[in-house]
């Protein structure tokens, strides 16, 4: 089973990343994609799994997120889904069968 990520928008991302870096190193010049960078070098030095996907909440277009994350990500019912947030903790859930039922589009 895989596991997506949907993040904040990549704006909030790069601006936390940068934010970070800044206050640790500051004066250095950071990447302009900053937050790719560093996702792409954790993900390999950490071992990550394969099956792992991080997507910005503005890659996705409009409406229901699980159509969302089949259509334009391959998801599969059974597959888990964490809502990632700067200012709450994350949200787990399972990609439903589709079609998706009334009172789980609404969430």
């Amino acid at each position: 089973m895989a596991t997506f990520y949907l993040l904040p928008p990549r704006s909030c991302l790069d601006d936390a990343v940068s934010e970070l870096f800044t206050r640790l190193l500051p004066g250095l010049p950071l990447p302009v994609d900053t937050w790719s960078v560093l996702v792409d070098h954790l993900a390999q030095v950490a071992n990550w799994p394969r099956d792992s996907y991080w997507i910005p909440r503005d890659e996705l277009p409009e409406g229901d997120v699980y159509e969302a994350l089949v259509e334009g990500y391959g998801a599969e019912p059974g597959d888990q889904l964490i809502e990632v947030h700067l200012a709450r903790p994350p949200r787990t859930a399972i990609v439903p069968n589709y079609p998706v039922p009334s009172s789980v589009a609404a969430r």
